[in-house]
């Protein structure tokens, strides 16, 4: 019997009108292949949905490798649906199964210490690549407030505006002091 994995794609901006401009649409599916293979398999227009097709960009592990491998096919759409609408709860409008989440509402609540634990380790990536793309040293609140694209935050003076790295804004769903506690960690003790 074939495990299934639901899978997690950023859509383009033209997708569609975000709720936060810093909150991209996503798609939510599921599969029994690799993310990686399946997501190949949409961009060649192999059983893709029309907007994944139109308007993907890339797989967002972050958002789905904490869900562990599914049995049944049943068992992958319940899963896909879940996350779709965990992921309205925080502010992406998640397509899923002809269903676009959180499209039509106002509000969310961004990601606690909790909820982010189990991909903790792609923020922790995000860190590294934003210190090392870096013109100069960047303290950790600074690093989070890149992490999460805040507003009101010029990046010019750390990162390129026009060709910042990957990492830069890839976590406006999680709380910005979440995030400052996190880069705080991965710095350790500042020594004297």
């Amino acid at each position: 019997m074939a495990v299934r994995r639901v899978y997690v794609i950023e859509l383009e901006a033209a997708a569609g009108r975000r709720r936060d401009q810093r909150i991209p649409w996503v798609y939510v599916g599921s599969t029994v292949r690799t993310p990686e293979r399946r997501f190949e398999q949409h961009r060649a227009d192999y059983k893709s949905a029309r907007l994944v097709k139109r308007f993907a960009l890339r797989l967002r592990p972050d958002l789905y490798e904490d869900i562990e491998t599914l049995r049944s096919s049943k068992d992958a759409v319940r899963a896909e649906k879940g996350r779709a609408r965990e992921l309205a709860e925080c502010g992406f409008v998640a397509h899923c199964d002809g269903t676009s989440y959180g499209r039509d509402v106002a509000d969310w609540a961004e990601w606690d210490a909790e909820r982010l634990a189990p991909v903790a380790a792609h923020v922790d990536a995000a860190a590294a690549q934003l210190t090392e793309a870096a013109f100069r040293p960047l303290s950790p609140g600074d690093c989070a407030r890149l992490l999460h694209g805040e507003r009101g935050f010029w990046p010019a003076e750390y990162i390129d505006p026009l060709d910042p790295p990957p990492a830069y804004g890839l976590f406006p769903h999680v709380r910005l002091s979440v995030l400052a506690d996190r880069v705080e960690r991965l710095a350790g003790p500042v020594s004297a």
